[in-house]
């Protein structure tokens, strides 16, 4: 299953919003037919940015909250602040849908479509979840297959240490399929950690095991290794020349093999004997996917999961701009906070493939008009002014500061007048 389209009516931030998406194998439509490459490098790859309060994390939870909806009412989840706020009244209602592509897997056909939709709605300070859903097969209502699979990680997620983990506990607080994207919803959520589940699976079911841990030593970021070695209960993972259990490592390695832990778990719970994990097909979303983690990792992050699972449609949010040098515009949606009474969700007009860090900073995907020290600028702004009234060593100041970190002039230098940017050309040469 891949979601097609995503459609929002009084949400949180959003009066309305309809965005498509990309998923494997998906042709070319109107809604991306002015983009440059097709298909684009990683095809399965969705990332919304945007400024803090723009919504991101919303349409992360309407996807799942339209997807989970044919469950909904006995999930374990309740809603709470999801309809709009308005300034000219109570909203009473909102809407969620997503147009889905099927297939085997599902127990369909490949390419049969669907819609999950769902009405929030309030009275007095209650809100329900109500859906509104097109007939879904009865495997989605069964907790161990692989038919419908989809799982969201919040920005809060964490891992549940092992001595705390009860898998059968959890199944009855939760159904299974808001298990997988409770962390979305849920501070306090945790995630079920490697150590509770695969260690039995080597001797029981010794394919699967070695399928994880195949797919773990892929999937791990540069410098650290999955040894398969257990200690106390936890895995040990290869650090430089150290063993380190799961508990020892840094916050960023933890989070990160946190959630593709979790995710390698519910794909395994669902799978049929003999599939391969590799051929799954579902969606995956992760809210801020660059929490804690160091750049050098970022700038390799989103194509290792792409290629690895090329099978996963990824729904992703992000601050970062080494994450977006990774990715076409195709990949691309900007949040944009405007005049208007709700964002924007739209592709942005520039390539970001190959941009460095600064040129995205100052591009429209991320709109900063300067990636220096706000002060810093405005000094460099006033070295401008007072070479332009023949100041004394003003105008030497001035290409000083702007060729700080690296010799590229930043935008400020704009700001100053013909005579000094040609000085400033002519003392590089130089």
């Amino acid at each position: 299953m891949y979601v097609r389209r995503l459609k929002i009516r009084d949400l949180r931030v959003f009066r309305t919003a309809e965005v498509d998406l990309l998923y494997p194998g998906r042709e070319q439509n109107e809604s991306f037919e002015d983009v440059s490459r097709w298909p684009p490098r990683l095809d399965n790859v969705n990332v919304f940015l945007g400024n803090n309060g723009s919504g991101k994390s919303t349409l992360l939870s309407a996807v799942a909250l339209s997807l989970m909806s044919p469950i909904a009412p006995s999930s374990g989840y309740r809603p709470r602040s999801l309809i709009r706020r308005s300034a000219r009244g109570q909203v009473k209602s909102a809407e969620v849908s997503t147009e889905v592509v099927l297939h085997q897997q599902d127990g369909g056909r490949d390419g049969n479509a669907s819609t999950f939709a769902a009405q929030i709605l309030r009275r007095g300070d209650i809100e329900f979840l109500q859906p509104s859903t097109d007939v879904v097969d009865e495997q989605f209502f069964e907790d161990d297959n692989s038919a419908f699979f989809f799982v969201g990680y919040g920005a809060t997620r964490r891992t549940e240490v092992l001595s705390a983990n009860d898998l059968a506990s959890r199944r009855k607080a939760r159904a299974v399929r808001y298990e997988r994207v409770a962390s979305l919803f849920e501070e306090h959520f945790a995630l079920t950690p490697i150590s509770a589940w695969l260690p039995r699976w080597r001797d029981e079911n010794p394919g699967r095991y070695k399928q994880v841990a195949n797919l773990l030593k892929r999937l791990m970021p540069p410098s650290i290794s999955f040894t398969e070695e257990l200690e106390g209960g936890e895995y040990l993972f290869g650090y430089r020349t150290l063993r380190l259990p799961y508990s020892a490592l840094s916050d960023g390695y933890r989070l990160y093999i946190g959630w593709i832990g979790d995710l390698l778990y519910h794909l395994c719970m669902g799978a049929p004997s003999g599939f391969k994990l590799v051929e799954s097909r579902g969606v995956v979303m992760v809210d801020e996917v660059d929490l804690h983690i160091h750049p050098a990792w970022q700038r390799t992050l989103i194509p290792t999961l792409s290629r690895t699972l090329k099978n996963i449609q990824f729904i992703f949010t992000t601050h970062s701009p080494l994450l977006v040098s990774t990715l076409e515009r195709s990949n691309i949606y900007n949040v944009m906070l405007g005049s208007g009474p709700t964002p924007e969700v739209r592709r942005p007009e520039e390539e970001t493939f190959g941009l460095s860090a600064d040129q995205l900073l100052r591009s429209e995907v991320f709109g900063l008009d300067s990636s220096r020290d706000p002060e810093f600028a405005d000094k460099l702004r006033d070295l401008s002014q007072a070479a332009e009234r023949g100041e004394r060593g003003a105008a030497l100041a001035f290409l000083r500061g702007a060729s700080a970190g690296g010799g590229e002039d930043p935008p400020e230098a704009g700001d100053a007048p013909e005579w000094l940017k040609s000085f400033g050309e002519r003392s590089k040469a130089l």
